[in-house]
């Protein structure tokens, strides 16, 4: 069976920008609403369908036909969609498994507070010197301005050092690191700024 190409086909295989215009009017919103079928998630669906019209053009992908064209757009979203739900399924029972780990970890060893952070200040202690400085003086509440103004330093520096520090103490402390109650203040993104 020998399909013609529509002129609208015609102009996506030649990657015009009005065949993507019209593709983004003609097929976005629908696509969307088929992802949301899988996903539950509108955020989630509009990235896939965005992702689908770059991949389309980055790869200048070509068409036989108007249905063969419609075709790979409902199978890419669909596929796409599974895809995404896998990886949610997998990364969740990766934190669960996590979560798992780490409750076995302080009912087996029966870790108290106290001694997490025993070795969170041995770690720190064995910091470079520059980068201990840098470190105990954002500990004490410092700016990154601030710890650069008084050790003489760029604020660059000061955000490296630390990025160091917390990378070391990550090494030293292994799974211990996860039980230290800071670990929300060194993860966030006042931290790196």
């Amino acid at each position: 069976m020998n399909e013609e190409k529509t002129p609208f086909i015609e102009n996506l295989n030649k990657q015009q920008t009005s065949a993507y215009h019209q593709l983004y009017d003609e097929y976005y919103k629908v696509l969307v609403l088929y992802a949301i079928n899988f996903l539950s998630s509108q955020q989630a669906a509009e990235d896939i369908v965005q992702e689908l019209f770059a991949t389309m053009w980055e790869k200048k992908m070509k068409f036989l036909s108007l249905p063969s064209f419609r075709t790979y757009l409902y199978n890419s979203v669909r596929n796409a969609s599974l895809n995404y739900l896998k990886h949610q399924n997998v990364e969740s029972l990766y934190l669960e498994h996590l979560a798992n780990t780490y409750r076995e970890i302080i009912e087996e060893e029966d870790t108290n507070e106290e001694e997490v952070y025993r070795l969170l200040f041995r770690a720190i202690d064995k910091l470079p010197t520059r980068c201990r400085e840098v470190f105990l003086l954002h500990m004490d509440g410092k700016k990154n301005e601030e710890i650069a103004t008084l050790l003489g330093i760029s604020i660059e520096t000061v955000k490296t050092q630390k990025k160091r520090a917390i990378q070391f103490i990550k090494e030293q402390m292994g799974t211990y690191y996860f039980l230290l109650p800071l670990c929300d203040i060194l993860y966030s993104s006042k931290f790196f700024s």
